[in-house]
């Protein structure tokens, strides 16, 4: 696996008291095991954190999985993200 590579990662279900999905770079350990600690080695897609935490269905849910493979797909062909 490439160092650099960017990866989708999903913490947690759609109907779980917090979740996280985001795309980061494949040797970031830390922003593997946590939430949080986004930057510009860890890309936010979606959260349900805080005080509040709701779920949302699990179409949306996996829509944002296949949104966050895409992410980390362009990222790795080097592609614009804006």
């Amino acid at each position: 696996m490439e160092e650099n590579k960017w990866i989708a990662s999903v913490k947690g279900q759609c109907n779980s008291g917090s979740w996280e999905i985001s795309v980061l770079r494949a040797d970031n350990e830390h922003g593997q095991r946590s939430y949080g600690w986004f930057d510009e080695n860890k890309l936010l897609i979606s959260h349900n954190g805080g005080p509040c935490h709701w779920p949302i269905c699990g179409f949306v849910f996996e829509q944002q999985v296949i949104i966050a493979n895409e992410v980390a797909r362009r990222l790795n062909a080097g592609e614009s993200i804006d």
